[in-house]
């Protein structure tokens, strides 16, 4: 090895520390990846009401029954935007526990 003690017990304790993070499982948990799934859900809810919304414009103007067409299906859109979110926050939540076997 080399003449100094200190950077020998340096590149062992390197060493360990490679070895030990190498048998551990990596967890991939950062911000960037939560704010992503944030996101996700904020879009799912948003593309519920937006289609909704379309929708009921589209039936108020094809049938002359305004507004009745958009608030129903603006409900009926808000509704299907939530179901979204429960949908894949219940996937997210198999999922996890899918990975950790203590559960």
């Amino acid at each position: 090895m080399s003449d100094d003690p200190a950077l020998d017990n340096l590149k062992r304790k390197i060493q360990d520390a490679k070895k030990e993070s190498a048998s551990q499982p990596q967890q991939k948990k950062s911000s960037y990846n939560l704010a992503g799934k944030f996101f996700n859900i904020g879009a799912d809810l948003v593309a519920g009401v937006f289609v909704g919304v379309g929708l009921g414009l589209l039936v108020d103007w094809i049938f002359k029954i305004s507004p009745w067409g958009l608030i129903s299906f603006f409900i009926l859109g808000s509704a299907a935007g939530m179901v979204n979110v429960y949908r894949s926050l219940k996937d997210k939540e198999s999922k996890d526990n899918k990975k950790d076997p203590h559960v």
